[in-house]
């Protein structure tokens, strides 16, 4: 005979059913996470593809910024060459360098919901012209 140990119908149906907010806000928050660092890595590959434009073609903004719009195409929303800041054939006083950056407005899961949060996703990289600028 077993003293303090009864079964009582439901119980496990009620317990489940408090946890289980706790649980769907941990994997939503994980596919946020894992979704923001997709995003930021896809960031990072655009810059420096633009920084390799940048590197061959000195004082080109328009075409650093068109490779990193075409490396970053499947963005939603996509990103507007607004978020591209490039400041090209900069005088350091040891040469030339050209400065990229790129900031991402990436709307979280949650937000999907009504008006949620958002995270700034920003990467940037400093190409030196070692050719000179034109």
């Amino acid at each position: 005979m077993h003293i303090g140990k009864r079964n009582k119908p439901g119980q496990a149906l009620v317990e489940f059913t408090m946890i289980l907010p706790l649980l769907l806000m941990m994997v939503i928050g994980m596919a946020d996470f894992a979704i923001a660092y997709t995003t930021h890595v896809k960031l990072r590959n655009a810059v420096a593809e633009g920084g390799y434009y940048a590197a061959q073609n000195p004082g080109n903004e328009s075409g650093i910024q068109a490779q990193i719009v075409q490396e970053l195409t499947e963005l939603n929303p996509p990103v507007q060459t607004s978020d591209i800041t490039i400041a090209s054939c900069v005088n350091t006083g040891h040469g030339f360098e050209t400065h990229i950056t790129v900031a991402y407005q990436h709307n979280m899961i949650f937000g999907a919901f009504g008006s949620g949060p958002s995270v700034t996703l920003r990467n940037s990289t400093i190409v030196p012209q070692f050719g000179g600028c034109r």
